[in-house]
């Protein structure tokens, strides 16, 4: 499928930005070290979201892939911030990383639209519709479902009651994507993860 080259822009735009403005989250010598502690978090993330999924648990899956893909965000923006280079934000709301629905802009770049086993496994019109709720803030709001009861439109709704396997299933093979798609080859450890990461993608995206 075709990647939308304005959407791509935008993206890329902000993701330079969040390099230039914000806290720098690595200190001292070891980044490499703490990067690669940071993606050991991430898997343990999806790792979690992917035994909930398969013991049926969809709406805390959800929440957790929502969360791996904002962490997959910061710990890409956080080895371009150094000091010297990254101004420190004066303002909380001026640091990207503060951002969810920044965070999932950023995460998901038009990229993904390239590769062809996510398209794959949902079909492209469906990769099309989470890109742009990348950017339109409706996985902010997926992700607020997942987690809280609320009253919609005068019904009362549990997480339960919005998200199903289906959805959970779309948001985890999104999840595991954009882990490949952003981390994977920046140090040797992202390699010695992936093997398991693969295998993950490959039993959810399986009929």
């Amino acid at each position: 499928m075709n990647p939308d080259d304005d959407a791509a822009l935008r993206k890329i735009r902000l993701a330079v930005a969040a390099t230039e403005t914000g806290a720098v989250l690595f200190s001292g010598s070891d980044t490499s070290t703490q990067f690669d502690r940071g993606c050991d978090h991430v898997c343990a993330l999806l790792r979690d979201a992917y035994t909930l999924f398969m013991a049926g648990s969809f709406p805390t899956a959800v929440f957790l892939s929502i969360t791996a893909i904002e962490e997959i965000a910061k710990l890409e923006i956080a080895a371009f911030r150094q000091p010297g280079r990254t101004v420190p934000a004066k303002r909380r709301n001026d640091d990207h990383l503060y951002s969810h629905k920044l965070k999932h802009a950023m995460a998901l770049q038009e990229v993904i639209a390239i590769g062809t086993r996510l398209p794959a496994a949902i079909g492209e019109t469906r990769v099309r519709e989470l890109l742009d709720m990348s950017e339109s803030g409706g996985l902010v709001a997926l992700r607020e479902s997942a987690l809280y009861a609320e009253n919609v439109d005068g019904q009362f709704l549990c997480p339960h009651d919005r998200i199903d396997r289906a959805l959970a299933r779309e948001m985890l093979l999104l999840a595991l994507e954009v882990w490949d798609d952003r981390l994977v080859g920046l140090t040797n450890h992202t390699y010695a993860l992936d093997g398991e990461l693969v295998a993950m993608f490959d039993a959810v995206a399986r009929p």
